[in-house]
């Protein structure tokens, strides 16, 4: 019995869904247990956690006693009881976070296992490759994509041509492809319908109908999976100048006795003892002595003229304890061979046709010929000739051979190939060794030699692949695919996906915009609708889509769901933030209306402003990096302002971009950025600033003489506001009062008069809120000025809280020519 429990972490008891695992002993106490764990932990009167075992509510009375039981339920659930103890209930998830992430780490003494992404992106390793352990490929909008290999190449010999099967993966989720848009290398193969055909499959697809989908293991010791020159099957030659040259055989006791008989033509026939033409130590097979009496395997244990002595062994090449000697047989019929000995008329091999562990029911073996097969005439013609293979299998661990045997017939000087399949009575781990039976001949008009090429067999293949798109892919070697076929086919593909737009999801379609990759992302790890800020998606994406602002990236390497929006966003000069538990995006763009107002009566302490002057040294331009639609490679642009000599540019990789136009639009907002953008704020509040979001357009007061005056106003009577200080006016100058609403938020700007008092001013329009006076909340705050003086339009950059009554906010000058070439076009 195991003597761990598990404890779960909950730093939110209204979602039960977060939590983080550890472990505890059992017959360990709940106190026990905080103390040896978290480092933070302290006995306080009013607990930060509140503990929960099998259900039951445990009081902080019985945490010294309360100890853990096999198979117990243990929640601890992060309380914070009041606002002044948020801050120690922060600090003290933190610390059990360290002590869970501490305790659960297990030394990692392996090398990374996860492989480097395909490299789309780099030009000299583009191809398709294997991707064990790796990351399945993510394509956002349209883009060239490399298909992975999810079964490895085979090559095959059909009606003498060789064909290619390949089974890719295009990538997760499902994508249109357009049959012009199919690519060997950089030919199309709508050009060549008669050597490429494809069928492409959606995710979930049965991909059975193809016959690219079977999972085949090519065997290295017979060929690589390229091809090769392969075994030569070497036939026992035949010497045309007159009589066989043979071995006889006799056995006797514990040896083998050899003669030679050769023919002499001056003396005709001799026959002479001689040493067995093997080397000590090889196994040979006996086979066709007298009713089979000394048929078997034997190791030859020496080689003497007047006998070799031999030792019997089974097919494992394990000794026989049962074989004490010959039954005599004198100059027998035998036949004895090497066996795996691959000299001529021997066996080539045994090799196994499937890694350990695996078994198959299916092989292919080729062969080919490479100077034909036939015999020249004395007139010159190629008459017919014939070639007989034989090959056997057996089991891992069997002692019998189960054999086929095939005959190749032809009259030509063609190069010939052939594949032959052989359907397995049962599934099994084969050796399969090959011999050629027909006997060979040095005659150079005879063309018969014969190369054993590949051993493959069929494994466990899939018939279908869940949540991602792929294409089965049957190839003809020609001369002008042959270069290229098995590692540059490729693709152009769309991603297909609903779109959220008008307030409804449509049905999924080929989409390049931002925002439906954006949802996607969110969605596809594990969040619903109710996490996404579809209110925020619905405003944007048509900004997006008729500006022509589209992501077409492919994601081939780990990273996090927030740094993949921030990529997905920028395209469309947006950011991610998270708002009260929606990821929402928020897009950098030009402003016309204020949303919140910052004066000193709200500040706590001084408004600080910090101006970046230009240093020597620094970037002189923007050079964006961004892939060609058109070559598919990775090109530059370079973005300067007036002024820029472009010598020592800022590089920026604008990923996910695949328009010149949009590349420039892009590096000069970065370019605008950096030159106008050079004015900081930071200020502090109450609680007020938590009203404002990231890049938020606010109005803020400073100090500063001869801009705005600002302060509180006293009351309201229709369209005259009363303020408590003497406002200066400026002759000649068009002036400005806006007024902060209970919420924040900043009513107005109105064009502003000078009333019948000193501390009154009339408003050219009636307010847009209702004030309150009595005492019950903050009077309204009001900021005065003249036009373009009367405060500071800035976006608000970080919001940090620092306690629970203070608020750090740091804004930065908002400026409109930092937008003037967001529509421009590239300069050609």
């Amino acid at each position: 019995m195991s003597t761990q429990v598990e404890i779960k972490i909950y730093p939110n008891k209204l979602d039960d869904s977060l939590y983080e695992p550890c472990t505890g002993l059992v017959g360990q106490t709940v106190n026990s247990w905080l103390r040896a764990n978290v480092p933070a932990y302290a006995e306080l009167e009013q607990p930060l956690f509140s503990v929960n075992i099998n259900n039951r509510h445990v009081l902080p009375s019985e945490w010294d006693t309360c100890t853990f039981k096999h198979n117990d339920n243990i929640k601890f659930v992060v309380e914070s009881k009041d606002p002044a103890t948020i801050a120690y209930a922060v600090i003290a998830v933190i610390a059990i976070g360290v002590a869970i992430y501490a305790t659960n780490q297990i030394p990692d003494n392996y090398n990374s296992t996860v492989p480097d992404g395909s490299s789309i992106y780099d030009v000299n390793t583009q191809g398709n490759k294997p991707r064990l352990m790796g990351i399945i490929p993510e394509i956002a909008g349209r883009h060239l994509i490399f298909p992975d290999y999810l079964t490895m190449p085979r090559r095959e010999y059909i009606n003498n041509e060789q064909w290619l099967y390949l089974m890719l993966c295009v990538g997760k989720g499902e994508y249109e492809v357009l049959d012009d848009e199919v690519f060997i290398g950089n030919t199309p193969v709508t050009g060549k319908p008669n050597d490429v055909d494809y069928q492409i499959f959606a995710p979930g697809e049965d991909v059975t109908v193809h016959e690219a989908h079977r999972n085949v293991y090519t065997s290295s010791e017979v060929g690589s999976t390229a091809g090769s020159t392969g075994i030569e099957l070497k036939g026992r030659v035949t010497n045309t100048g007159g009589l066989n040259g043979r071995y006889i055989w006799s056995f006797e006791g514990n040896k083998l006795v050899v003669h030679r008989e050769d023919f002499e033509p001056e003396v005709g026939t001799i026959r002479y003892k001689t040493t067995p033409p093997f080397t000590v130590g090889e196994t040979l097979k006996i086979e066709g002595s007298l009713s089979g009496q000394n048929d078997g395997y034997f190791e030859l244990l020496n080689a003497s003229t007047s006998g070799s002595e031999v030792n019997k062994v089974d097919g494992q090449n394990q000794d026989d304890p049962t074989w004490s000697s010959f039954v005599t047989e004198l100059n027998s019929n035998a036949n004895v061979l090497v066996e795996g000995g691959g000299g001529d008329g021997q066996f080539n091999g045994p090799f196994f046709a499937c890694p350990a562990g695996e078994k198959t029911q299916k092989l292919w073996v080729d062969f080919t010929l490479p100077q034909g097969l036939g015999e020249l005439d004395d007139e010159g013609d190629f008459l017919s000739r014939s070639v007989t293979i034989r090959i056997e299998y057996r089991d891992e661990g069997a002692q019998e051979w189960a054999f086929v045997e095939e005959t190749y017939s032809n009259s030509t000087n063609d190069q010939l190939g052939r594949t032959l399949p052989i359907e397995l009575p049962t599934k099994i781990r084969p050796e399969v060794r090959i011999k050629r039976v027909t006997a060979a001949n040095d005659d150079t008009r005879i063309k018969d030699e014969i190369y054993w090429t590949s051993l493959k067999a069929e494994l466990d293949s899939a018939t279908s692949y869940e949540g991602m798109t792929t294409i089965a892919v049957k190839i003809r070697g020609t001369n002008a695919l042959a270069g290229s076929a098995e590692n540059k086919f490729n693709l152009i593909g769309t991603r297909i996906l609903p779109v959220y737009e008008n307030g409804a999801w449509s049905a999924p379609r080929p989409t390049t915009d931002i925002a439906p990759f954006f949802n996607h992302v969110i969605k596809s790890s594990g969040h619903s609708d109710s996490k996404i800020g579809l209110e925020e998606i619905n405003t944007l994406h048509p900004v997006w889509h008729n500006r022509g602002d589209e992501f077409n990236a492919v994601f081939d390497s780990g990273s996090t769901m927030f740094e993949v929006l921030k990529r997905v966003l920028a395209v469309g000069f947006a950011e991610p933030t998270i708002d009260y538990g929606r990821i929402i995006p928020v897009r950098d763009q030009q402003r016309t209306i204020f949303q919140h107002m910052y004066q000193p009566d709200n500040y706590i302490g001084f408004l600080e402003r910090t101006i970046t002057l230009i240093d020597d040294d620094e970037h002189d331009g923007v050079e964006v990096e961004y892939f060609s639609p058109i070559t598919w490679k990775s090109e530059t642009i370079l973005c300067l302002l007036p002024g820029d000599l472009g010598v020592n540019p800022e590089k920026v990789r604008a990923f996910g971009i695949t328009s010149r136009d949009k590349a420039y639009q892009f590096g000069m907002r970065k370019r605008r950025a950096r030159r106008y953008r050079r004015t900081s704020f930071t200020f502090k509040t109450e609680m007020d600033a938590l009203n404002s979001r990231y890049l938020d357009y606010c109005a803020l007061a400073d100090d500063i003489p001869g801009y705005e005056q600002t302060g509180r106003v006293e009351y309201i009577v229709g369209r005259s506001v009363y303020v408590d200080a003497i406002l200066k006016w400026q002759s000649g100058q068009l002036h400005i009062l806006a007024l902060r609403k209970p919420d924040g938020t900043l009513s107005g700007p109105y064009t502003a008069t000078i009333g019948s008092s000193s501390n009154e001013v009339i408003i050219d329009s009636d307010i847009d809120f209702a004030p309150v006076f009595d005492g019950s909340m903050e009077p309204p705050l009001y900021m005065f000025g003249v036009t373009n003086k009367w405060c500071n339009a800035v976006l608000i950059r970080d919001i940090k809280p620092s306690s629970v009554d203070k608020v750090n906010v740091t804004a930065e000058l908002y400026d409109d020519r930092v937008y003037l070439d967001d529509n421009s076009l590239a300069p050609t």
